[in-house]
């Protein structure tokens, strides 16, 4: 200790905890408040035929537009409460999206996975740049692996890195892209949009 002060201790494994899906629901009720405050609004506009104006067009814009944002931050809202609410529930062998072990990975449901039995990953690095970003987190990970086995029948196993703090978990994720290359599996990297 320096200063009093402990170091930070990095995570050694992918295991999600309620503190990761807090912020999205902090998110969530805050476009669920002001969802409660213009969905009411655009719906009474709507059906008292307000605010009167000379342009029918304008009238029919004015009364609308709150019912629509208001309709459209109570979906974004709900999810992203939905969402977070189950994530949080995971608990035990349940809360386990990766763990990195010398003979393999240990994933959701303590399902492991031996290097060998691996035949190629797709990195996939999730991006947003649009203007309104509803649940984004920039601070987030948002990364997926998906893992092809080498047995076809198996098919593709998918993990989701994407509530994680990236100031906490991209070191531990850039070591598990370097693990596969001593494992000598060959890693693809691709990047997809995401909303949220």
């Amino acid at each position: 200790m320096a200063n009093g002060r402990t170091r930070r201790q990095l995570p050694k494994h992918f295991i999600t905890a309620k503190a990761h899906h807090w912020p999205r629901v902090q998110r969530s009720s805050q476009l669920l408040m002001v969802a409660w405050i213009l969905l009411p609004l655009g719906l009474y506009l709507v059906a008292n035929d307000l605010p009167e104006t000379s342009i029918r067009r304008a009238q029919l814009m004015a009364s609308y537009t709150p019912t629509f944002f208001g309709a459209i931050l109570l979906l974004f809202g709900a999810w992203g409460v939905g969402t977070a609410v189950l994530a949080m529930r995971r608990k035990g062998v349940d809360a386990i999206d990766a763990k990195i072990r010398a003979s393999g990975l240990i994933l959701r449901g303590g399902r492991k996975v031996a290097w060998g039995d691996i035949g190629s990953v797709t990195a996939i690095s999730f991006q947003n740049d649009a203007k309104v970003q509803l649940l984004w987190d920039r601070a987030e990970l948002h990364r997926r692996l998906e893992v092809q086995l080498k047995q076809p029948e198996t098919g593709t196993l998918r993990i989701d890195l994407v509530r994680y703090p990236a100031v906490d978990y991209l070191g531990l994720y850039e070591s598990l892209l370097d693990e596969f290359e001593r494992q000598r599996i060959p890693v693809k990297h691709r990047k997809k949009w995401m909303q949220a």
